[in-house]
């Protein structure tokens, strides 16, 4: 079966937006690591470590379908 050429410019586009949303997230990180006198830095390191693992799995959900619905 065919899949509809809007689905997968869809997520051809969803997985190119969680691409950038990975790199901004990891971008933070190295940032926050740089600067060990935050109050928050442990909080927002982890938040950042959840987000970048959330925006992964689904682009990884994404890519998956991509390649099962030729």
């Amino acid at each position: 079966m065919e899949s509809d050429p809007r689905v997968r410019k869809s997520l051809h586009q969803i997985n190119n937006d969680l691409s950038i949303a990975s790199m901004r997230l990891e971008l933070i990180t190295i940032k926050l690591q740089r600067e060990p006198e935050s109050p928050l830095r442990e909080e927002l390191l982890q938040s950042c470590a959840d987000a970048l693992d959330a925006v992964k799995r689904a682009g990884r959900t994404a890519n998956q379908t991509l390649h099962q619905n030729p």
